[in-house]
C-alpha cells in the first residue's frame, strides 16, 4: 500500500518551463501533510492555505506570474494519481477556481479517502511522502526551511534521510578542490583542523531537475551564498559575473547590490572546470528572481 501511494504522488503533473517545474503543487501538499500530522486535519481550508502557502510561492517560485494557491488547490484533483479531493465548486472556463467563491465559502480540500486510510494504517508514510516531495522538487539547502515554514516536523531518522539523500560525496570533494576550498562569491575559506567549514558544493542546475554531479555544474559556495543562490537572490551570468535580484530590499539587499552585483566570481584552477554556460543560463532563466511583468 505504501509503495502504491508514493507511486501515485510521483505522477503529479506540474507546469514546467525551460526544465524548471513550478512548486505550487508540492508546497500545497507539504502544507496539507503538516496539517494532517500536527492537527489530525483531514481537510484543509482555502483561506488558511492561502495565508500560509501564497508567501511560500513568492519565495520558492518564479516571479513571472503572481503566485496563488488557487491553482494547485483545484488542479491536484485532476492528476491521474487520484489522491486529492475538493468539495463541489464553480469552475471558470479554464477549469480554475473562482477565488472570490473559494474565499467566501472557505472551500475545503484534502487527500482522498483511500490515501487517508493508508496514512492511518502507516503514519510513517506522511514523512516518507514529505521526503519524496522535497527530494524531487527542491535543492537540499532549502529543505529544512520549507519544512519549518509549512510546520512539518519529521522524525529524526527521516530528517537525517533528507540530508543524505542520493548525493555523491565525490562531487563535493571535486568542486571544493577545483575552487581552492573557498567561496566563489565572497572568497570565504574558514578551515577547522585543516577541513573547510560551512562551505558547500552547490549544483547550478538542480539535482532534482537533472543537473549532473560534475564540476562544471558546481560552485563552491559558503552556506549563506549557497542558500541565496538556490533561492534565486543571486546568479552568475555566462561572463562569470554575479547578478543580484532587483527584488531584494532592505539594508542587506542594498549591501548585496553594492558589494556583489557585476563583480566576477573566483574561478577554478582549470578552465575545464569553469561553470558551463548551459547550466548558468538554466539557473538565470529558471531560478533567478529577475524583474518581469506580473500577471
Amino acid at each position: 500500500m505504501s509503495e502504491d501511494v508514493l507511486d501515485r504522488f510521483d505522477s503529479i503533473r506540474r507546469f514546467s518551463r525551460g526544465g524548471q517545474a513550478a512548486p505550487h503543487k508540492p508546497l500545497l501538499l507539504l502544507y496539507a501533510l503538516a496539517q494532517l500530522k500536527n492537527e489530525g486535519a483531514e481537510r484543509i481550508t482555502f483561506n488558511e492555505a492561502e495565508k500560509v502557502v501564497d508567501p511560500l510561492l513568492r519565495t520558492y517560485g518564479s516571479f513571472r506570474k503572481t503566485p496563488t494557491v488557487a491553482h494547485p488547490f483545484v488542479r491536484l484533483a485532476n492528476d491521474r494519481g487520484r489522491f486529492w479531493w475538493i468539495e463541489d465548486h464553480t469552475k471558470t472556463p479554464s477549469g480554475d477556481l473562482l477565488i472570490s467563491e473559494a474565499r467566501e465559502r472557505n472551500l475545503k480540500a484534502g487527500f482522498s479517502e483511500d490515501v487517508l486510510q493508508a496514512f492511518r494504517e502507516n503514519p510513517k508514510l506522511i514523512d516518507l511522502l514529505a521526503i519524496n516531495l522535497l527530494d524531487r522538487n527542491f535543492p537540499p539547502s532549502l529543505h529544512a526551511d520549507i519544512l519549518e515554514r509549512v510546520g512539518l516536523h519529521l522524525g529524526q531518522d527521516e530528517f537525517e534521510a533528507v540530508l543524505r539523500r542520493k548525493r555523491d560525496p565525490r562531487f563535493r570533494v571535486a568542486v571544493l578542490s577545483a575552487y581552492y576550498e573557498q567561496c566563489a562569491i565572497c572568497r570565504y575559506d574558514l578551515r577547522l583542523n585543516g577541513a573547510p567549514v560551512a562551505l558547500d558544493a552547490a549544483h547550478i542546475k538542480m539535482h532534482s531537475a537533472g543537473g549532473p554531479d560534475e564540476v562544471p555544474n558546481g560552485l563552491a559556495l559558503c552556506s549563506l551564498h549557497h542558500k541565496l543562490f538556490d533561492l534565486g537572490v543571486l546568479t552568475v551570468d555566462p561572463k562569470y559575473e554575479i547578478l543580484v535580484s532587483d527584488h531584494v530590499v532592505g539594508e542587506w539587499g542594498r549591501r548585496l547590490q553594492d558589494s556583489l552585483h557585476g563583480k566576477p566570481i573566483a574561478l577554478p584552477r582549470r578552465d575545464t572546470d569553469f561553470p558551463a554556460e548551459k547550466y548558468l543560463t538554466w539557473h538565470k532563466r529558471n531560478i533567478f528572481k529577475q524583474a518581469s511583468v506580473q500577471s
